[in-house]
């Protein structure tokens, strides 16, 4: 197996500017053939990770689990940090607008060594 070191995001979506907290809530799905250990969401640029925001111990490849915001967060865009169950580099998407986003896929593309975040 190779370290998922590259990443990529296929945005689905036309980006938006306006939402409510709860507009911000999505969905992981975990497509990569790998278990996740801890999801963290942190406000674009910020530099201050969350605490592990997943609400449970592992996420096992071909399950999803919902992340929901609290309420009074004012900003669209977000920054996801994934860390895997294997000895490999967390995988970082930057700039995601979670207004819009309900969904994210992740898949691993084992040929190009690429993680890729597809939204919906």
């Amino acid at each position: 197996m190779k370290p998922m070191r590259y990443i990529a995001i296929a945005l689905s979506c036309c980006l938006g500017t306006s939402a409510i907290a709860s507009g911000l809530d999505f969905t992981i799905d975990n497509e990569t053939g790998y278990d996740i250990r801890a999801v963290y969401i942190d406000a674009n640029a910020s530099n201050v990770w969350t605490e592990d925001v997943m609400g449970r111990d592992i996420l096992e490849d071909g399950a999803a689990v919902d992340i929901t915001f609290d309420e009074g967060q004012d900003s669209c865009m977000w920054d996801v940090k994934v860390d895997w169950t294997e000895d490999y580099p967390a995988t970082v998407w930057s700039n995601l607008n979670l207004c819009d986003i309900s969904k994210l896929t992740l898949k691993y593309n084992r040929d190009t060594d690429v993680t890729t975040a597809f939204t919906e």
